[in-house]
């Protein structure tokens, strides 16, 4: 996880010199904080991969803070990489099997969907951490599964990202488009469309999950946490929004 940086500028293209010297000064703001240009559009690396999870964080931080870029910057976009390795070099000895009723509530998803609840996560010695009914599912049905690498000695968290939710007229429907992200730690499982409680600038608030990712390094104490998991279920042809 935390593998690519790419920045997002509000440029006025027919400056180009002006522009390039933007640029430049950019690439050495965030090579003082361990990321390099890819050479790729706007997408930087760390220098170091083993203290990726700090240099990208570290390099948003400070693309935030810095004054000459307040009008300039649009958005930061953190990337993990979904192809860390092959099922086959996954180990998992050092897992304990899932219940039989968490088994089945993320196999009923992907019944119903066809898609697995979220990504498997594995460390540099492929070493299964996280997702492991994902991996259990994409084995028996023969799926493809996203797999993402993490720094062994860094924390790591789950997230759900989605959408705010109100009870209204007997439905459950959502207040907007816009997404939020917040970090899960309970030990119910969860999958996309299930509503939660959750914290908020303003207290309490529901939300219906739309993804579920993952967050490396300090990246896990960025999100406020869900309070409650309901066990109400939302079905996508289902969705409505408050009008």
């Amino acid at each position: 996880m935390n593998e690519t940086l790419e920045v997002y500028l509000n440029l006025d293209m027919e400056n180009e010199q002006e522009n390039e010297e933007l640029i430049r000064k950019i690439d050495e703001l965030l090579l003082s904080a361990g990321m390099k240009y890819s050479g790729i559009a706007n997408m930087y690396l760390p220098v170091d991969r083993k203290n990726r999870d700090i240099a990208v964080f570290c390099a948003e931080k400070l693309l935030k803070n810095t004054d000459w870029l307040k009008n300039i910057l649009s958005h930061i976009a953190v990337g993990t990489l979904i192809d860390a390795c092959s099922m086959a070099e996954i180990r998992t000895d050092m897992m304990s099997n899932p219940s039989q009723e968490k088994i089945w509530y993320y196999e009923q998803y992907y019944q119903k969907t066809k898609k697995l609840p979220h990504a498997i996560v594995v460390d540099e010695e492929r070493q299964l951490r996280d997702g492991y009914i994902s991996y259990l599912l994409a084995k028996k049905y023969n799926v493809h599964a996203d797999i993402c690498e993490m720094v062994s000695e860094q924390p790591l968290r789950k997230i759900v990202k989605g959408m705010h939710v109100k009870f209204s007229d007997g439905k459950w429907r959502k207040k907007g488009r816009k997404q939020y992200i917040w970090s899960y730690t309970l030990k119910v499982p969860v999958v996309p469309g299930d509503i939660l409680m959750v914290n908020t600038k303003a207290g309490k608030a529901f939300v219906c999950v739309d993804k579920i990712e993952y967050a490396a390094g300090k990246f896990c104490s960025k999100y406020r946490k869900v309070r409650k998991h309901l066990n109400i279920h939302m079905e996508e042809e289902n969705t409505n929004y408050e009008k």
